[in-house]
């Protein structure tokens, strides 16, 4: 139906495995790599500052427009109202920005930005994702990033005017220590993931003693499929159901959350969702296994733990790494090894 377009596809952030992965997919024949630097861009090293604020809101009340980057939905609103707390004489200009705002909202903050009625954004990563605004002068990574791609496009956000504009790096070992909790999350350890799989095997019991699969209604937060018993179980109740039968190994939602995906993708869990009076819950039901199943057979679970390995080397490099090197790293597009050749032109 559309014919034959000739499309052209465009980053500044690909490395030899994803540039790789878009040739082959795509099937491109011919691919341009132009290595042209950005010496405009320049690096403040406070990595590991202990009062990392206070010179964020000495920052912000230049007026100077500022992107700073976190790595939480709420730590952007936290940091912002904080900063509007610090700064008061520039309060109305601070914003922040997240995947957790509406479309039509996300639209509505980017336009004040670009028309200077925000002069300093808060915000994670999403900001940035399809966003050229060229006039930025300051970004602040206030937060360590998840890797260097990451690290690349959150401070390319800087001077895309060609002025000077300068790229804080404001975090530190604690921030990695962050990162890797969060990423632990979707790769939890072994022995958590054990902790959440036995709780369901109890509840399943629990589930089949109260009723018998041959009963045809639901009762009690329980419902029959077939010959099969559910129970209704959110993430945030079966983490207090853990932590209630071992409060010594501490369990998060979001651990039972990962737990929950990794356990139905390996086929030891089932789950349906329905709406009871308007609110959407999730029916849940232990299937038996009498075998034993690895953790790494699961494609999530296992690239949970490439996700976390990955940034453990990220980390170590971007807290070692002399600025000087840093920068030279931040002005120049990230492109395949023996690539970065202005204009050059590869053939396959």
């Amino acid at each position: 139906m559309m014919g034959n377009p000739t499309v052209l596809a465009v980053t500044a952030t690909a490395p030899d495995e994803a540039a790789a992965c878009i040739v082959d997919t795509l099937g491109i024949e011919k691919t341009v790599f132009d290595g042209a630097d950005r010496p405009n861009l320049h690096i403040d090293d406070r990595r590991s500052l202990r009062d990392k604020d206070s010179y964020l809101a000495s920052l912000v009340a230049s007026g100077e427009k500022t992107i700073v980057y976190v790595n939480s939905r709420m730590g952007s609103v936290d940091l912002a109202r904080s900063l509007r707390r610090m700064v008061p004489q520039v309060a109305m200009q601070i914003g922040f920005y997240n995947a957790g705002l509406s479309r039509d909202e996300r639209m509505r903050i980017e336009r004040l930005f670009r028309e200077d009625v925000l002069r300093v954004l808060v915000c994670t990563s999403a900001f940035g994702e399809g966003v050229d605004i060229a006039d930025v002068r300051h970004v602040v990574l206030y937060g360590m990033p998840f890797s260097e791609v990451e690290f690349n496009q959150m401070s390319g956000r800087a001077g895309r005017n060609g002025r000077d504009a300068c790229i804080h790096l404001l975090f530190g070992s604690r921030d990695a220590a962050v990162n890797q909790g969060i990423l632990r999350q979707a790769a939890p350890e072994h022995d958590a993931l054990g902790q959440v799989y036995r709780e369901l095997r109890c509840l399943q019991r629990d589930a089949e003693s109260r009723v018998a699969p041959s009963h045809a209604s639901a009762q009690g937060g329980l419902s029959v499929q077939g010959e099969d018993v559910f129970f209704t179980m959110t993430d945030e109740e079966l983490a207090n159901a853990c932590n209630a039968r071992t409060p010594r190994f501490a369990v998060t939602a979001e651990v039972c959350a990962s737990g929950m995906a990794v356990f139905e993708e390996l086929d030891l869990i089932r789950t349906r969702e329905r709406t009871v009076d308007g609110v959407m819950r999730r029916d849940v039901h232990v299937c038996a296994f009498g075998g034993k199943v690895e953790l790494t057979d699961s494609v999530r679970y296992r690239e949970g733990l490439d996700e976390s390995e990955a940034f453990a080397r990220f980390a170590e490099w971007v807290m070692r790494t002399p600025a000087s090197s840093l920068r030279e790293r931040l002005i120049r597009p990230i492109a395949p090894e023996g690539a970065q050749g202005e204009g050059e032109c590869h053939v396959r």
